[in-house]
């Protein structure tokens, strides 16, 4: 794949013969047709498209999420969510093919240096999830007591994600999430991060474990 510049030809788009055009955040690019397969696909290939496909159904539906917990990460060429899909494939993809699976506890839905919530704990009662963390602002970090904290919960048994209808504060300390009655009597995977109002500051995901839905 080719880049170019504006030039006599102008901004690239669309398909001459065999090659396309597009461009993608001011970058112009020459691409060429792919060719057809004439032989079916090498065990690696196979391998490598299994694990893609594996980390790739996780991530995908939680895209606004990862667009804020690594849009510090990303690069011209890459997506908050490509960044994403390059982290998690290499650290939590587990097994052999064709029987790949994920290790929950390895996902990393944010990427960052920001100070997070301490000790930070969960617990389900009477399907209540619960989630405490600390209230201390650090004055090196330049932590602030309006900081959104991100909390993430996943539902194996539905391929389903749940989180809080509005963030809440570092001030806050805690918050109450009710669990919807279809999730209830499954297992519930719970990460949390922290951010800045405006997101400008990005903590590191931290995993909080895997819970009884009950």
């Amino acid at each position: 794949m080719a880049t170019i510049n504006n030039g006599v030809i102008g901004r690239a788009s669309g398909k001459v013969g065999a090659v396309i055009a597009s461009s993608w955040k001011s970058i112009n690019y020459l691409k060429g047709l792919p060719k057809k397969r004439t032989k079916g696909m090498s065990e690696e290939q196979l391998i490598q498209q299994d694990r893609f496909l594996k980390i790739s159904k996780f991530l995908m539906p939680i895209t606004p999420i990862l667009q804020v917990g690594f849009g510090l990460s990303k690069t011209d060429k890459m997506t908050p969510t490509n960044v994403a899909l390059q982290l998690n494939i290499a650290q939590a993809v587990t097994g052999t093919y064709p029987n790949f699976s994920l290790d929950y506890s390895k996902i990393e839905i944010s990427t960052g240096s920001y100070l997070n919530g301490g000790g930070m704990e969960a617990a389900v009662d009477s399907g209540i999830l619960s989630i405490y963390w600390d209230t201390i602002l650090n004055s090196l970090y330049k932590t602030k007591a309006d900081d959104q904290v991100i909390i993430l919960v996943y539902s194996p048994e539905k391929d389903e994600f749940m989180t809080a209808p509005t963030p809440p504060t570092r001030a806050a300390g805690t918050i109450d999430i009710q669990i919807p009655a279809h999730l209830l009597g499954g297992k519930g995977h719970v990460w949390i991060f922290f951010t800045d109002r405006k997101a400008e500051k990005v903590s590191k995901s931290t995993y909080l474990g895997e819970f009884d839905l009950a």
